[in-house]
């Protein structure tokens, strides 16, 4: 470790266990606890962690939290990575969940997703990987801890793109696809206010209708934070008409 380098990283607030961990280890690492909408853990501008236990993990299989939230993480950072923490014996004999679907689902992560799995025996282990993660990328690589200042010598298309990346659930690669769309911010806040809701009979949200449904990576969840960013209030429910102008 590098004797002039302190490490820092943003920690979820949720994390608890986490940071009282991370706060044994303050001198050689510091985090910031904030509510994060992606990931638990982000180590630079590039890289972010979820971290799951065990059974959380497999839970998250079974209710269909694990992918989306993962392909939230992908669609944001650069290098996402999955800690897996104490997938142990007492998981698989506990869960009601087929081994091989466990072992399906983690294969489909890895190849499918392209995100790289960390196992960990527990938190103090996990705890280990975040400060040699964040001193391969902070120390070794130089790499800044997320930020939003925009660099001066950025190109119309960037900055447009950095101001996207203000919006909710969103990351350079996916403030560039709206860029590459509608080209500007201004278009990009009206295709948001003009892409709808779907909800089914019972009265939950299906999907989106609008100006976004045909990009991957949209769904109600990021037009409904949006709606209420930019807006200051959720679109009701169910059909109201999209703009003609699209």
């Amino acid at each position: 470790m590098s004797e002039n380098k302190l490490l820092h990283v943003i920690v979820d607030n949720r994390e608890q266990k986490l940071m009282t961990l991370l706060d044994k280890k303050k001198e050689t690492i510091t985090y910031e606890s904030k509510q994060l909408d992606i990931a638990d853990i982000v180590i630079s501008s590039e890289v972010a962690i979820e971290r799951k236990e065990g059974f959380d993990f497999v839970s998250s299989i079974m209710d269909n939290r694990l992918f989306e939230q993962l392909l939230r993480l992908k669609d944001t950072y650069q290098y996402p990575i999955l800690i897996l923490e104490g997938l142990n014996d007492k998981v698989f004999e506990n869960t009601g969940m087929k081994i091989s679907s466990i072992y399906g689902a983690l294969s489909f992560i890895s190849y499918k997703l392209g995100i790289s799995i960390v196992p960990t025996r527990n938190l103090e282990d996990t705890a280990i990987v975040i400060e040699r993660i964040a001193y391969r990328e902070q120390v070794k690589d130089s790499m800044p801890i997320f930020s939003r200042k925009a660099p001066k010598a950025m190109s119309k298309k960037e900055r447009r793109s950095f101001i996207i990346e203000g919006l909710a659930d969103i990351g350079a690669k996916k403030a560039s696809t709206l860029i590459d769309k509608f080209k500007t911010p201004y278009e990009v806040f009206r295709a948001i206010k003009y892409t709808e809701i779907l909800y089914t009979k019972t009265g939950n949200p299906k999907g989106i209708q609008g100006p976004l449904d045909d990009l991957t990576g949209f769904g109600w969840k990021f037009v409904e934070k949006n709606q209420k960013l930019l807006f200051g209030k959720k679109k009701k429910s169910p059909q109201k008409k999209i703009n003609d102008e699209y």
